[in-house]
């Protein structure tokens, strides 16, 4: 199913109306006839962290040029696209060989210049001869009706486009449902980051009575002191905010990757604040488990970050 209207792409759609995620990559090809010509497009598509959209068409048809980009750039909105503007004729046309009469004749009179100088003999130039001199003979070129190509240009471009469209769409497809994956594994983890975030602090208040314990071998020791030191690495080390940061971020991103427009500079801002607070947790919880975790999540975060790069 497609969505668009007369003279504009026609954007791939999913059952329930969504645009679906496009890729920077891709190829299209459409075709044209008319009047005896034949357009044929090609468009190859790379990632670009812009847009930057190049045409190439033949010398007699630059003034169309415009026109295909501007079609090109209602279509795409990021990725190194190059389109290439092929014309066939696909009738015998009439030629016409045109004869420059002024530089025979200054053939002509050169030979006959050079006849003089050289004392040589007198001998007729034949038209063969002097046709095979340079340029006296030229194919004329064919001249084209561009306005009335140009809507054949437009048709067999909106094809490419189409075309393109449809490849970049079943590869974002893919990516996200990869990407998908990779989130909820990441999901799982920011679970058991929260799971074990409590276990920290008790493991600490253990440890420090044991020490006071092993350091003043039973005899009574200060326990405002003990409760003080407890309270000030709770708020050091505390990730509450970070984890609730974290998952707002991860379902942020769900979120996006499921919108019906161009989305890929924003996972990739939404990616690096999820780093942001990944990091942070890494830091303040000061736990082996934890640190464990945290690898695992920032190499799912590198996996994901590596597949964005190709998302319009």
């Amino acid at each position: 199913m497609y969505a668009g209207c007369k003279n504009r792409v026609f954007i791939p759609q999913n059952k329930w109306g969504m645009f679906l995620v496009r890729s920077m990559t891709g190829y299209g090809r459409g075709e044209e006839i008319e009047a005896g010509f034949r357009f044929v497009v090609e468009i190859k598509a790379l990632n670009h962290r812009h847009r930057d959209i190049i045409v190439r068409m033949p010398r007699e048809l630059a003034a169309l040029e415009d026109r295909a980009r501007r079609l090109a750039q209602e279509a795409l909105s990021r990725g190194r696209v190059e389109v290439f503007v092929n014309l066939e004729t696909t009738e015998e046309t009439e030629k016409h060989v045109r004869v420059d009469h002024a530089l025979a004749r200054a053939y002509y009179e050169a030979l006959q210049e050079l006849e003089a100088a050289f004392q040589l003999a007198r001998g007729r130039i034949s038209a063969h001869e002097l046709a095979l001199l340079p340029d006296v003979l030229a194919l004329e070129k064919q001249s084209f009706d561009l306005e009335r190509l140009a809507p054949a240009l437009e048709k067999a471009l909106t094809g490419a486009l189409a075309s393109l469209i449809r490849q970049r769409a079943e590869e974002g497809n893919r990516l996200a449902r990869d990407i998908g994956v990779k989130l909820h594994h990441l999901k799982a983890l920011a679970l058991r980051i929260k799971e074990r975030s409590p276990g920290i602090l008790e493991d600490y208040r253990r440890k420090l009575a044991d020490r006071l314990e092993e350091l003043h071998q039973g005899k009574e020791f200060d326990q405002q002191r003990f409760y003080t030191e407890t309270v000030l690495f709770a708020e050091r080390c505390s990730i509450d905010e970070e984890i609730v940061r974290l998952q707002s971020h991860l379902e942020a991103f769900m979120e996006d990757l499921e919108k019906s427009e161009v989305v890929g500079r924003k996972l990739d801002f939404v990616l690096q604040e999820m780093h942001r607070e990944i990091n942070t947790i890494s830091v303040k919880s000061n736990d082996l488990q934890i640190s464990h975790l945290v690898v695992e999540a920032k190499s799912e975060i590198e996996k994901i970050r590596e597949q964005i790069q190709n998302i319009e």
